[in-house]
């Protein structure tokens, strides 16, 4: 009895469901607006739509946070190695100088040393001309600063004073056309002359000038002052090899400087108004 019950309840129940999705589907066909029942719909399962897409951010955001974890992990092990084969090379350059030192105590050589005085300065004025890349410095003779003294940041040169006032100073700067100064190789200890020019000023660039035409010099080796003639100190860094020409007499070479300082840009820089370097 319960059972027969239970299926007219059913077939009842599946008739109601039935005929109000017609009544609806007319309503809407009629009124052309939503019925009351698919409102009601709407109201009852909006907030599990919510909760669904809720749940979908959720675990969006957790594949974009184990993604980048991820990333982010290799990117820590990549600079992880680099620090250590930084740490390496600092290392291997302290065994260098401590072998060099004792190979020159051996030799009765003078151990090496560099005594620099410098000025700090402020660049207050650039003259970016045609024929000159000069600055203007905030420091002049009262402050101890002559001309020819050599000037510098912690990359490397900058150029030299070449006119002095009280309380300020101008600098010819490393691509000016008339900066000329003794260079060497670093690494082969080439003997040349690093000169501004003309064609390669407006390029940021300068020239090694004089190279013999067997010269081991190759893209990459950095150059630095040699101290020749006792004007400028020894041993300050000009800049980058980029290439390597023939000269127009198909005797010597010559290599084009990216240096080390970017005249342009430079802000503070070093003034070095007395240096005593041994070797």
């Amino acid at each position: 009895m319960r059972r027969r019950n239970f299926t007219s309840r059913f077939f009842i129940g599946v008739a109601v469901a039935v005929a109000i999705c017609l009544l609806s589907a007319l309503y809407s066909l009629v009124t052309g607006n939503a019925s009351p029942v698919s409102k009601l719909v709407g109201i009852v399962t909006t907030p599990l739509q919510k909760v669904g897409s809720g749940i979908g951010g959720l675990f969006g955001k957790g594949h974009d946070y184990f993604f980048e974890f991820d990333e982010l992990k290799a990117e820590n092990e990549q600079l992880k190695k680099q620090v250590r084969d930084m740490e390496q090379q600092v290392r291997d350059a302290a065994v260098a100088l401590e072998e060099n030192a004792q190979l020159r105590q051996q030799a009765g050589m003078p151990a090496r040393s560099r005594d620099l005085t410098l000025q700090t300065a402020e660049v207050i004025g650039r003259n970016p001309g045609d024929w000159a890349a000069t600055l203007t410095l905030d420091k002049g003779s009262s402050n101890g600063v002559k001309v020819n003294d050599m000037v510098q940041t912690e990359d490397g040169m900058v150029g030299y004073v070449s006119q002095v006032a009280p309380n300020y100073c101008e600098v010819t700067t490393v691509v000016d056309i008339e900066m000329q100064c003794g260079a060497l190789v670093t690494r082969t200890r080439e003997a040349a002359i690093a000169e501004g020019n003309y064609d390669l000023m407006t390029e940021g660039n300068l020239r090694l000038s004089y190279l013999k035409e067997n010269a081991d010099v190759v893209i990459g080796d950095t150059v630095e002052t040699s101290g020749g003639g006792g004007v400028f100190p020894k041993g300050i860094m000009i800049g980058t090899v980029e290439s390597v020409l023939p000269e127009e007499n198909g005797i010597s070479y010559y290599a084009v400087i990216k240096p080390f300082v970017n005249v342009d840009m430079v802000t503070n820089v070093s003034i070095i108004t007395s240096f005593n370097i041994t070797e």
